[in-house]
């Protein structure tokens, strides 16, 4: 379970800020200190068990990391004499450690309450076993700290690839989308397009104002979503391609073999791009439908042109 995080603020590309109680609902944790507004800051998706430095060895102790406790750790942590236990979780919460996650619905003992309130250390309880849990962190952390930009374009998923379609404004984009989505495939932001760098994978989605909405010029805002039906939208998708739309200009040269590869890269991810010319009576939906089928081909090793340069050489 990912679950959704609002960002509060962002301090540079490797440092992002959630609010603590969003922090605890995506994860379906209790909170037992928290307080209000309180905000956890976090510059590593890893977590934390912190067996070793209840043991008393500090030195390679990951104090940037949300710290969980599992059955092993509580256990061992009971078997230390009181003073022992009050002076390590002190010095622990001290480190500015951003939160505490005791897992397996252990419940927190005094000690544990008293050193986060000290420090104003967030500490939850969850009944998930500690395995899962800190993999719901890791992916939670995650997404909080992928990279992300806002691009104007229209996204659609056309038979499971999402293209990215770009131009300048007043080109078509818009109604292309809305064709594509009347011929089976799904809308998944039109106008303004959020794109993340999850992992090396850039996702896209819609602005919330905006999901789901296309505006087509003459006749306004629509809501594909309630027109088509949730088969024809998607909430966010992967962005594998981009297309420009481009004016046709007389006299240009435009690619009519396809052996030119031409890339554009967006958040360090470079993805393959086609300019596909537009221009009146050009069906330019049976075009994309072709070039993502085409895409697709050259991914699992097919080229046509390599092919017909073999025709020709065996012409010869």
């Amino acid at each position: 379970m990912l679950g959704k995080y609002n960002k509060a603020k962002e301090e540079g590309k490797n440092h992002s800020v959630v609010f603590a109680v969003d922090f605890a609902a995506s994860l379906g944790l209790t909170p037992v200190v928290m307080e209000q507004g309180q905000e956890l800051h976090f510059s590593t998706s890893a977590v934390c068990r912190p067996g070793l430095f209840l043991a008393g060895y500090e030195k390679f102790f990951a104090a940037t990391r949300v710290i969980v406790f599992g059955s092993a750790e509580m256990s061992f942590a009971m078997s230390l004499e009181k003073s022992v236990l009050v002076e390590r979780l002190d010095k622990m919460c001290s480190l500015g450690v951003p939160c505490i996650v005791i897992a397996r619905g252990i419940k927190p003992t005094p000690e544990f309450i008293a050193a986060a309130k000290k420090h104003a250390v967030p500490l939850f309880t969850t009944t998930e076993i500690t395995g899962k849990i800190g993999s719901e962190i890791t992916d939670y952390i995650t997404a909080a700290l992928s990279e992300e930009i806002t691009v104007h374009g229209v996204l659609v998923d056309v038979a499971g690839m999402g293209v990215l379609l770009k131009g300048v404004s007043g080109i078509g984009k818009s109604e292309v989308a809305l064709e594509l989505v009347h011929r089976g495939h799904r809308l998944v932001a039109d106008d303004s397009v959020i794109i993340k760098n999850s992992n090396g994978i850039l996702i896209g989605r819609a602005p919330d104002m905006i999901r789901h909405m296309l505006e087509i010029r003459g006749v306004g805002i629509i809501n594909v979503e309630r027109m088509f039906g949730s088969v024809a939208v998607r909430v966010n998708k992967s962005v594998d391609a981009v297309f420009e739309l481009v004016t046709w200009e007389q006299g240009k040269t435009y690619e009519r073999i396809g052996s030119e590869t031409l890339t554009e890269e967006i958040l360090g991810v470079t993805l393959p791009k086609l300019e596909i010319p537009v221009k009146a009576g050009r069906n330019l939906f049976v075009v994309i439908e072709a070039a993502v089928a085409s895409l697709r081909l050259k991914q699992m090793g097919y080229s046509a042109p390599d092919e017909l340069e073999a025709r020709l050489k065996s012409s010869n």
